[in-house]
């Protein structure tokens, strides 16, 4: 259960918002990174990761290549030039 001045992290979208007021068991009042003050429920926050765990992620995420990108060429790529054949 979180309280009044915790961060916590909105699981759908991944921003930050610190905990203004606890209305209620389930409920809870964030003010987010932008001005923002809403209620959100318990189960739509989760606790934000410590400094050493935000430091380990940001290190494993420099340590495995993305998913959407493709590998890395370390040379100058060339482009394909076509010639017409000569008649």
């Amino acid at each position: 259960m979180p309280q009044r001045g915790d961060i916590v992290v909105e699981r759908l979208t991944g921003k930050r918002a610190i905990v203004i007021n606890v209305t209620g068991p389930e409920e809870v009042t964030c003010r987010f990174g932008d001005g923002r003050l809403e209620d959100r429920y318990v189960f739509e926050l989760e606790p934000s990761p410590s400094a050493f765990g935000w430091l380990l992620s940001l290190l494993g995420a420099f340590g495995r290549p993305s998913e959407g990108q493709p590998p890395s060429v370390t040379g100058r790529v060339r482009p394909l030039v076509l010639r017409q054949p000569a008649s």
